[in-house]
């Protein structure tokens, strides 16, 4: 159970993070929508074993890091919970 923790919070914290970035460039870089869409592509031809890369979830990564800004919030309690739930609370 505890390995089970561990790896959803390094995942919790690896989405966040990317969110965090996708915000980053969109406000310094003027980033768009479809920008998204791109970087999802690029992402699986570098990753192409990863899962949960698609644009969606990426757009679900980009609601959660401006929903939960502060890196300790996630760190020490959201990334408890499991990223669907994440997802749902984000979008609300």
């Amino acid at each position: 159970m505890r390995a089970a923790l561990a790896v959803n919070r390094e995942l919790v914290l690896l989405y966040w993070q990317i969110g965090r970035e996708i915000l980053g460039r969109q406000k310094q870089e003027g980033w768009g929508a479809k920008v998204i869409a791109r970087l999802a592509q690029d992402l699986k031809q570098e990753f192409p074993e990863m899962k949960g890369l698609s644009s969606r979830n990426l757009n679900y990564m980009r609601a959660f890091a401006e929903g939960w800004s502060d890196e300790s919030i996630v760190q020490q309690v959201v990334a408890q919970i499991p990223w669907g739930h994440n997802v749902r609370d984000s979008l609300f």
